[in-house]
């Protein structure tokens, strides 16, 4: 069901994903817009490729995944409203911090697609930058519902976080409760020392296994000030491979035998060609 955060720590961003669903194609793209470098982690939903996260070369990070609201929560989005899936090119493309896509949004209503075999369940975005601006967006009544950053981190899982901005983070319930409550806490006891490292760790403690209705596929670490992304596959946090936006390319490091330098040459990749080409 996925967890995202961003983290600032001794003035330096950070930011990771987890996504967790059944065993789908997964595409890598890295590509250019103007001057701004872009890339996009995307999922073969519906017989198209969705785009679930992304960061520009700005530092701007964006990521979409499941919530479940309260029973009976109805959307109220009309013909007039923006699509969720329409933020990841308008924001990344044309910003670089998270006040400018304020400015984007001006008085649009987002609208999120719903499955009417699962009338609860919806989607929310998380949206950081590298100054250490963010805050999670999700539906409302007729409005858009803004959680922002308190300290210095921010987290999503798939309750709603608008539900509990005044709730003492122990105290939140719901879906994805368990894991937010793990990533606080972790987050908070290393706060002062956050990188890499730390961050595979939130998110190998908040990984779900095969026996989980919604396994791990994939966790994205971003490191924003130098326009790189960390990603390993399947809870092997032992293998790990490095994503340039600038270079556009990507590198196995840790735990294969051949150390494999990639270019993205047609800007996108598939995740099962590039186990194929890294043993």
């Amino acid at each position: 069901m996925c967890t995202s955060f961003a983290v600032y720590s001794q003035e330096k961003a950070i930011y990771g994903m987890n996504f967790d669903t059944d065993d789908i194609d997964l595409k890598l793209k890295v590509n250019n817009y103007n001057d701004i470098n872009l890339f996009y982690f995307s999922g073969l939903l519906d017989n198209q490729y969705r785009d679930i996260a992304g960061f520009n070369s700005e530092g701007l990070f964006i990521c979409t995944q499941a919530v479940e609201y309260s029973t009976g929560f109805k959307s109220t989005c009309n013909e007039y409203d923006w699509f969720a899936f329409d933020i990841f090119d308008e924001a990344l493309k044309k910003t670089s911090k998270t006040s400018n896509f304020f400015e984007i949004l001006n008085k649009r209503v987002i609208s999120y697609p719903r499955n009417p075999l699962f009338p609860d369940l919806g989607l929310h975005t998380i949206i950081a930058d590298k100054t250490g601006d963010a805050f999670i967006l999700e539906e409302g009544i007729d409005t858009n519902i803004i959680s922002k950053i308190n300290n210095d981190f921010i987290i999503m899982t798939n309750f709603p976080n608008g539900d509990f901005q005044e709730t003492n983070y122990c105290k939140i319930y719901g879906c994805g409760a368990d894991r937010y409550i793990c990533a606080h806490e972790y987050i908070c006891n290393n706060i002062h020392s956050f990188g890499i490292n730390e961050a595979f760790e939130v998110l190998k403690r908040t990984s779900q296994d095969t026996t989980s209705q919604s396994p791990t596929l994939c966790s994205i670490v971003f490191e924003p000030l130098k326009n790189e992304a960390y990603i390993s596959l399947k809870i092997d946090f032992e293998k790990k491979w490095k994503i340039s936006i600038i270079e556009k390319t990507i590198q196995s490091l840790d735990g294969f035998l051949n150390n494999n330098r990639i270019e993205f040459t047609n800007g996108e990749i598939l995740v099962k060609d590039l186990i194929s080409l890294c043993k």
